[in-house]
């Protein structure tokens, strides 16, 4: 049920997007607890975007999950930007994440919620 969405403004090769993704949900899995299987992640780009007043590389991230906690949130705030800056050459101080704890009731799956 974790889920990730990035978003940016800089140009990546797919095998690049692939490889980013495969980690980034290695380590939501390993952080949240869940298993791999429910973990989806999405990428959209290149989308037009500033930071700071510029174009330069940025990123926004969507973390959602039910029953995501603070302390989670805090350990993915320091390993996906990581994970970014190793895959995708954007730096930490350019990407912004919003977490989301999602009510078991409003996440569906399998013609159901949880």
């Amino acid at each position: 049920m974790p889920f990730l969405k990035i978003s940016t403004n800089k140009a990546i090769d797919i095998t690049a997007q692939t490889t980013f993704l495969k980690a980034a949900s290695a380590q939501i899995a390993e952080t949240l607890q869940k298993p791999e299987k429910f973990v989806m992640t999405q990428f959209d780009q290149p989308t037009p975007m500033t930071f700071g007043g510029t174009d330069e590389d940025a990123a926004f991230l969507e973390i959602k999950s039910i029953g995501l906690t603070n302390g989670q949130a805090g350990i993915l705030a320091k390993e996906i930007p990581t994970i970014i800056e190793n895959h995708l050459g954007i730096d930490a101080s350019r990407i912004y994440i919003e977490f989301s704890d999602a009510p078991r009731s409003f996440w569906g799956w399998n013609k159901g919620t949880f």
